[in-house]
């Protein structure tokens, strides 16, 4: 891979000092809004070329922050990668290790010209787990969901990327790990395109029964 050169920032979006929580207490259209939100939100596979502002970002990143965790480990890492030139080699390298193989879903048709593993968006969230907790999974899921809700709450679009996941953590994509300083003892869970949407998907059948009371 020739040299990618990153600007990498940490974001800080409030203050770190320990306070308690402010109790805030939803009803009437605010707690409408907050189900409208959960029950509204669809996957994204198409994006507009206008790029997440640093303010959006702002806003997605603290409530990941606030993402529950087992004892507060916060067994994550997350990168936010907006550098074009690094989404293509990233890209390239599925695309590389797609060749000859079947896939499922939109990756699918990684054959046709332009393709994109993130569906064109114009930015990736790559999320890490701690190796060493065997239950870094779930919390990683839980801050996944943080993500996906606060950014349909400001209009944005996502995706959970997970065909991307075992092709980041091959050994002969090392480099590219170590490009976004994920600390060792790592390995990518979960990657998440982000973007302005260009489509309106329609809600896919869910399956009430899957859900059961006991009384």
């Amino acid at each position: 891979m020739k040299k990618i050169f990153l600007l990498i920032t940490t974001v800080f979006i409030f203050s770190c000092e320990e306070k308690p929580a402010e109790k805030i207490t939803y009803s009437g259209n605010h707690r409408e809004a907050i189900i409208n939100n959960i029950l509204t939100r669809r996957s994204i596979r198409k994006y507009t070329d206008q790029q997440v502002s640093k303010s959006q970002l702002d806003i997605v990143m603290k409530s990941a922050l606030f993402a529950p965790s087992a004892l507060n480990k916060q067994p994550w890492e997350v990168r936010v990668i907006q550098n074009q030139e690094l989404l293509t080699e990233i890209n390239n390298r599925f695309l590389n290790y797609a060749e000859g193989k079947e896939f499922q879903g939109s990756a699918a048709h990684y054959r046709e010209p332009g393709f994109s593993i993130f569906h064109g968006a114009p930015t990736l969230i790559v999320i890490a787990r701690d190796k060493s907790s065997n239950i870094s999974y779930l919390d990683c899921g839980i801050i996944l969901q943080n993500i996906l809700l606060s950014a349909h709450a400001i209009d944005l679009g996502t995706c959970p990327l997970g065909t991307l996941v075992p092709i980041l953590n091959l050994e002969e994509n090392k480099d590219i790990i170590e490009l976004l300083n994920i600390p060792e003892g790592y390995e990518v869970a979960i990657n998440v395109a982000l973007g302005y949407p260009d489509e309106q998907p329609v809600a896919p059948k869910r399956y009430a029964e899957k859900i059961k009371i006991i009384e």
